[in-house]
Formats: structure tokens, sequence, C-alpha cells
């Protein structure tokens, strides 16, 4: 990978570090963790009582079975119906699924947090004991007083009342099970809470809730609704406010526990085919359990349902679409799941293998600091300090040819350069013009010889030296239109950084593989107009592939191809960097 710079205000390059032990310093000790931000554990919430047949036909239309079974259980159903929990919690491990158990109650939140109920929910804990008893690797999740924050139950809208009726049922539950790490704890409110309160205000705590889930449906244009609510509003914004308003929660996978879309008010199959590229994308969700329950037989409005014993519905082929480009992440048991201690949760799994010499990404913030990452990882810092203004263009490269980039500035007010050989603050080692005020600079290794220097992009016209210092250009040719935005990378292998460009007013991007005049190599469309366009050899394959860093919503979506498509890894970046990262 040849060291590059973005030209634009407040961006960094920093070196590559060493990689033999990347992969394992990232990772926490322990049970191998969850990982966000990729595969998707896939679920359903079946529509018959005895749906292991079910589950097995989809799995063979989809060639993706599913992680998940969604029930809603009583604490008063073993009564009429002894062993009524066992065997609906083994009807969904015969369907080679983990149960996700929901916990629902007709008395208030301040009825059960009194204690009243404390024998009646012993007898359904004793029923989840019997069934975790026989072993195998049974577990489940449970998730008590689902959608507590809406008036439509009866315990809801209650935050301290339900706080301690979630921490009552916990703890009944851990000391009638034998194993109570095979069992982990949901806290699933609704997307949207009803006032005065918000999500964060009926939240139990770090240390009594191992996941956050949520209910989010989209109920297109049935009445007082607000119409038909694509993912990234439908979901992404209920996600956001989670991330938002709890602390802590960046910390902790995130499930939607229920969601599904009605067919009336827009296109139910490409709902539910965004819908999964809501969930693959954000880098807390790691999964998805659909609602797929019939309720027109008392709500017409509320079509949820895409299939039952392969029976087509509208958005089966939406599902069937999802499951078979995007879950890989199938598992069961769910063996990393249930160990002691908290559920193990890793944000971002870094796209570079253990042992690979992969490009890596700095953070710079409006005062100039410079924020180094040994990976591409937001625990990955490993220095920071200041250089350069705030109305500087940071740059990194390779200086002195000892294979560590360092930082560097270009004044745009003057057209100087200013370079330092070490990641400290301090003063520039070499400084020098080269081009002219409004010019944009651009760093790589041009002639393969291991050492970064600098050119600069002026309306279309790009001039590069292969030497530190003022001087006439080694190479002048004229490339894209003005208004483009540049950008260099090794993107063919061979050593030698060539020029891309990113056209702001399309959203296309533009390279060439050679240091001269032609039309573009490759072009293809990636990320949205306001963007910032870098590229980095993120896998170890030899090659630079794209980025970009999209400052609406802190993140930096990263593609392994240089090619059309959707990000295959996703950063979240801090608040408060002006711009991020070009790597090195």
């Amino acid at each position: 990978m040849r060291r590059i710079a973005i030209p634009i205000i407040a961006l960094a390059l920093v070196a590559t570090l060493p990689g033999a032990d990347r992969r394992a310093e990232a990772l926490p000790p322990g049970p191998e963790p969850i990982i966000g931000s990729g595969d998707i554990f896939a679920g359903l919430y079946p529509n018959v009582f005895w749906f292991e047949p079910e589950f097995d036909t989809l799995a063979g239309q989809t060639w993706q079975r599913l992680t998940f079974a969604g029930r809603f259980h009583s604490i008063y159903e073993n009564n009429s119906w002894p062993q009524s929990t066992y065997w609906t919690l083994e009807e969904a491990w015969e369907a080679q699924s983990t149960p996700f158990s929901n916990l629902q109650f007709t008395e208030t939140a301040a009825v059960i947090a009194s204690g009243s109920l404390d024998s009646q929910i012993t007898v359904w804990a004793e029923e989840v004991r019997d069934w975790l008893d026989q072993g195998g690797g049974r577990s489940l999740i449970i998730a008590p007083l689902q959608e507590m924050n809406g008036s439509w139950v009866n315990y809801g809208m209650d935050p301290t009342n339900f706080k301690l009726a979630y921490s009552k049922i916990r703890t009944i539950v851990e000391s009638t099970v034998t194993d109570p790490d095979m069992v982990r704890w949901a806290f699933a409110p609704n997307g949207w809470s009803e006032e005065p309160y918000s999500i964060a205000d009926y939240y139990p705590g770090d240390g009594i809730v191992d996941l956050i889930t949520l209910s989010t449906y989209n109920f297109g244009d049935h009445p007082g609704s607000n119409g038909w609510m694509n993912p990234p509003l439908s979901i992404g914004q209920w996600v956001d406010e989670v991330r938002d308003t709890i602390p802590g929660a960046t910390d902790k996978p995130m499930l939607l526990s229920q969601t599904a879309s009605v067919s009336s008010g827009g296109d139910k199959n490409q709902w539910i085919r965004d819908m999964f590229t809501e969930v693959q994308e954000d880098p807390n969700l790691v999964g998805f359990i659909y609602f797929n329950i019939d309720e027109n037989s008392f709500n017409p409005d509320r079509d949820w349902k895409f299939w039952q014993n392969d029976v087509e519905y509208p958005g089966y082929w939406g599902f069937e679409d999802g499951m078979r480009r995007s879950t890989t992440g199938y598992q069961w048991p769910l063996t990393n799941w249930f160990q002691p201690g908290p559920l193990n949760f890793m944000q971002y799994a870094p796209p570079c293998d253990e042992g690979m010499d992969c490009d890596t990404l700095a953070f710079v913030d409006p005062g100039s600091e410079i924020n180094l990452l040994s990976e591409i990882h937001p625990a990955a810092t490993v220095n920071e300090f200041y250089y350069g203004n705030p109305s500087d263009v940071p740059l990194m490269g390779d200086w002195n040819c000892n294979g560590t980039a360092t930082p560097g500035m270009y004044r745009e007010s003057s057209g100087f350069v200013y370079l330092r050989n070490s990641n400290t603050f301090g003063e520039a080692d070499m400084d020098f013009f080269f081009g002219i005020p409004g010019d944009i600079p651009i760093v790589g290794d041009f002639n393969n010889d291991g050492c970064d220097t600098v050119g600069i992009y002026r309306n279309g016209r790009v001039f590069i030296k292969n030497s530190l210092g003022t001087g006439p250009a080694d190479h002048d040719f004229w490339y894209g239109v003005p208004g483009d935005r540049p950008f260099t990378g090794d993107f063919n292998g061979d050593g030698v950084d060539t020029v891309g460009l990113y056209r702001e007013s399309s959203g296309y991007v533009y390279f060439r593989n050679s240091l001269d005049t032609g039309p573009a190599h490759f072009e293809f469309y990636y990320g949205l107009p306001s963007d910032r366009i870098l590229a980095g050899d993120w896998n170890g394959d030899g090659s630079d592939t794209v980025a970009v860093y999209r400052p609406s919503d802190n993140k930096v979506y990263f593609r392994m191809t240089n090619t059309f498509g959707l990000a295959d890894y996703t950063l979240d970046v801090s608040p408060g960097f002006v711009e991020a990262v070009v790597a090195g």
C-alpha cells in the first residue's frame, strides 16, 4: 500500500503499524465475541404453535436457517397446560433455533415490583429450569415486560417500577435455574416512546441488561400511522436514539426483537430487502426477529406475514433475497453468547486478518490534534499529538523512506509544505514551496522507490514531483474537470500510486493506473456527494480500494473491491473529529 493523503481541510494519514498481533490485541480475552456490523442473525415469530416443519421448509427455500425463534409467554401459561413453557421452548430448539422469550404480564409494573407475583413467576421459572436441564446447549434469551414504554400494556408508562420489576424477575429466574449462564436478558422497548418518558428512562442498567432490543414496525398507510417509513426511519432513528441516550449502549449488541412491514402504502418486498441492509450496516445491530404473525383477523391493516407452510405472501421474495444475500451469521447453539460474565460484544470486526500488513487510520479534530489508530477499530488509538494550524490541510507520508508515515501540512494561503519525521508535536523538519495558493495537495509513492512525495491538483491539472522540494514537476498532465476531488492509491497493486477523482456532482469515482492523461480505467458510483473519498489496502491484499467518510453520521464505509456496491465494513467514528482519515 502506498501512503496517500486526501486534500481536504483537517485530514491526516497514519503509518501502517506492524500487524502480527493486531487482531489479538483488539479482541477481548475469553470466548469469541459477538461481532456487530456484518453478519446477520435472522429470526422469526412463527404463525403456528408447532413450527419445526415450517422452519425446515423456509430454510430449504432461503438456503439459511433461522438463529432465533420468537415467542410470547405468560407467567400463567403453565396453570392451564402443565409444561406449556417447556414444550414451547423445546419446539424452538427442535427447529434448531434459540428461543427469544417475551415474558408478558397482565398486572401493572407496581404490582410486579411489590413481590405479590413472586410465587407465580417462580412456577414459570421452574419450567425454564426443567427445559434447560435437558442440556445439549439449551439456552434462551428472556425479554421481560416488552414494550413497557407504551400505554397499550398494563405494565407500561412506569419507568421506576418497571426497573424494579425487571430486576425482580431476573433475580427469581436466576435463583431458580440450575445454570444462570444459559440465560441472557434483553431490554425490549418499543422504538418510539409515549410522552413524557424516553427509552433511556426505562433502562435497568448495564449490569442487568445483556442486550438491547427494539420493536420497530412499518405501519404503512393504515389509519393513525405516519405513512410509509423505510428502514432508516422505521428502524434506524430508534437505534440511533438508544446509542445517543443510553450510556454504554455502543458496547452492547442490539437486536430487532420485533420488526415487520405491512403491504399497503409501498413495496413490502423492497422494505424487507432494505431491512436486511439496515441491520447489516449498523455497527450494533446483530440481527432481527421478523413478526410473521397473522393479525388480520382482528386488525386487517396489519398484514405482517410473508410466509406460512410454503405459501407466498407479499414480501416473501424480499425475505428470500435478503437471507441469501446477507445472513451468514447463523449459529446453533449460540455457544459464545452463553458464557460466564457479561455478554462479550465487539462492535467491529477489523477486515485485516492477523499477520497481514494492512493500512490503518487517523482522525483529526478541529484543533489539529491527530489521533493515530493501530488498526481500523475505534478503540485502537496509539498516539495523539498536535501538528499544524486549523486552517492547514494535514498530510501524512513516509518522507524519509523509513517505512513509517509521519505528519505534514499544506498551507493553502501560501502554497508551503511543512513536513515532520516523527509522530510527535514539534516544528517541521523540512519545508518548501510547491504550487500556488488554492492548490489541492496529494501524497503518494509515485515511482515505487519506497518514499512518499507531494503533488498538487489544480483545476483539472496534476503536478507530481518524485522528490521533496521546490522545483518543476516530474509528471504534468490533465485529468478530470475543475471541481473534482483528487485522491491517490495503488489501485492495481504494482507499487505505484496513481490519481483517482471523486466527482461530487454525480457521486462517481474515477481512477487511472498510470500517471498520464487519458480515460479512466475504472469508474463506478460509491457513496454520497457530501462524502469524503479515500483509498487504502484495508485487507492486506496489496491493492488499494475506496472508502468514504460521511460527516453526517460519523461513519467510514469501506469497500474491499473497486466496484459499485454496499460497504463491506463500517466503522463508527467518535463525534468531534472534523474530517477523517487517510490510510498508510
